[in-house]
């Protein structure tokens, strides 16, 4: 190899290693976004399941060119309806107005200036669009078989925070900031002794619910990734007690 062609390998070397190096988006699932779904007329649940909202959690992971935040998002309410042993539907409501950080890599004050901008106009504008809902329109058996690798036909490395063994596929219409899109994950969801859990962790794109605040590439370092990762852990208790 010339000096010229080594010159240059060295160069690519690095570009790719710079790249890596300041991809800082967490290797999960990616949600699949969509037009929100008009969901059918459903018959009435055999069995109402009340999210426990001090036991449940959201968590959120936002990443830019130089490193990533995280915070939690409190849920207000919940309930999730089943039919015949069958989750059938559902609703859940985020208040907007305690999004908040809670990075442990940076100082009180930094976490209090973050969650300041993270409630202004923006990003989620809380004082105007003081909730999130997550309405629940389809839930399916998961098939593993229909997992893709990425198109170098490589299987992509995903993080720990992926969720293992996924036992459905949920859909629903998430709606932020008054916009509406459907959204399709992969969950892991468990039943015993009247206790309903459900377990997603997964990716998606904040640009679709027009928060577009510095995601544009050209600002360099100053770019904050349109794509958010969010926790999801529910624990939900029914009110029948047959169950």
């Amino acid at each position: 190899m010339g000096k010229h062609h080594q010159h240059l390998f060295l160069q690519l070397a690095m570009l790719f290693l710079l790249v890596s190096a300041c991809d800082t988006t967490v290797r999960t699932d990616e949600a699949e976004i969509g037009d929100a779904i008009v969901k059918e007329a459903s018959v009435a649940p055999t069995d109402t399941f009340v999210v426990d909202t001090a036991r449940s959690e959201i968590t959120w992971i936002g990443a830019k060119m130089t490193g990533r935040h995280n915070g939690v998002i409190d849920i207000t309410e919940g309930e999730l309806y089943m039919t015949n042993g069958l989750v059938t539907g559902g609703r859940i409501t985020l208040d907007m107005t305690t999004v908040r950080s809670t990075d442990k890599t940076i100082d009180e004050n930094s976490n209090k200036k973050l969650t300041t901008h993270l409630r202004s106009p923006d990003f989620f504008d809380s004082e105007r669009y003081t909730t999130a809902t997550f309405e629940l329109t389809g839930f399916a058996p998961y098939d593993s078989t229909a997992e893709q690798s990425s198109p170098s036909g490589v299987t992509p490395r995903y993080s720990e925070l992926r969720i293992k063994n996924p036992t459905h596929r949920v859909s629903g219409n998430l709606t932020i900031r008054g916009q509406t899109k459907s959204v399709v994950f992969p969950a892991r969801v468990t039943l015993e002794d009247s206790l309903l859990r459900a377990k997603a962790n997964f990716n998606i794109d904040r640009t679709k619910w027009g928060l577009v605040y510095r995601s544009d590439n050209s600002l360099g370092d100053q770019t904050i990734r349109a794509e958010v990762n969010i926790g999801l852990d529910l624990i939900a208790t029914t009110q029948n007690p047959s169950l």
